[in-house]
């Protein structure tokens, strides 16, 4: 379906699930082109899809984002793509799966983190290298302290330090751990199964409350979940009153 040097993305009409694996080399870095190819998929998915996953080939998952440009323009165009592709990632209608089957480094962590559930096997390691590079990783400092919190997402970005996946889940980074490297696939299509079990419309409509409510306080999220919820059960007596209807008919 979608096709860009380094990222394919197919679709399983039957199941619904996007499949969008990295290719990339040893490394997968991403290029503004992938994240892009990524972002479009997420923003306007196919008729039938409700899952994509994120997997990738090789011995890594994503080691960061190829750093191409050396002008403003340029610059500006990356830093787009990744706030693009992190955006689409938390807003999309689809459920996202992360199977991921090799080290995480910078980006990778965040296109592993952001999914809605993250499946890791055992070996990998995952970490912020940009301190080593004189930079502070602005982007991922974003999105970062609201998973791990402000301690943690200093002390990850400030020292470079690697965790383990058991670690990653632990703060909250990754969702499972598979019990083998053998067994991560397994893993994740056992998620994969259990989410298409349930209507594709509820997981974008938790996707879209837990955004609106992220930076609300706690009343005024029970308020705009109290009217919501009145909403659905009104939607839910007209439809029903529509199938009594087709059936006296």
């Amino acid at each position: 379906m979608t096709n860009v040097d380094g990222c394919q993305v197919t679709l399983d009409r039957e199941t619904g699930v996007l499949d969008a694996v990295i290719a990339r080399g040893s490394h997968n870095l991403m290029t503004t082109e992938m994240c892009d190819a990524l972002s479009g998929c997420l923003e306007a998915p196919p008729s039938g899809a409700h899952i994509m996953q994120i997997r990738a080939s090789g011995p890594a998952f994503c080691l960061g984002r190829e750093r191409r440009a050396t002008d403003l323009r340029g610059l500006q165009g990356e830093t787009k793509a990744l706030v693009r592709l992190n955006t689409a990632i938390t807003a999309s209608r689809l459920v996202t799966v992360a199977q991921v089957q090799g080290d995480a480094a910078g980006f990778g962590v965040g296109l592993a983190a952001l999914c809605d559930i993250s499946i890791a096997a055992p070996s990998v390691k995952l970490g912020f290298p940009e301190v080593r590079m004189n930079l502070a990783p602005t982007i991922v400092l974003a999105w970062l302290p609201g998973v791990v919190g402000r301690k943690r997402a200093f002390m990850l970005t400030a020292t470079g330090r690697e965790i383990t996946s058991q670690q990653a889940r632990d703060i909250g980074l990754i969702t499972e751990v598979a019990p083998s490297d053998e067994t991560l696939s397994e893993v994740a299509y056992q998620w994969i199964a259990s989410l298409r079990q349930f209507s594709p419309s509820v997981p974008g409509e938790i996707k879209r409350f837990l955004n609106l409510t992220r930076e609300l306080p706690t009343d005024a999220a029970y308020e705009l979940g109290a009217l919501q919820l009145i909403v659905a059960g009104l939607s839910k007596d007209v439809d029903d009153q529509s199938g009594k209807k087709g059936m006296l008919a």
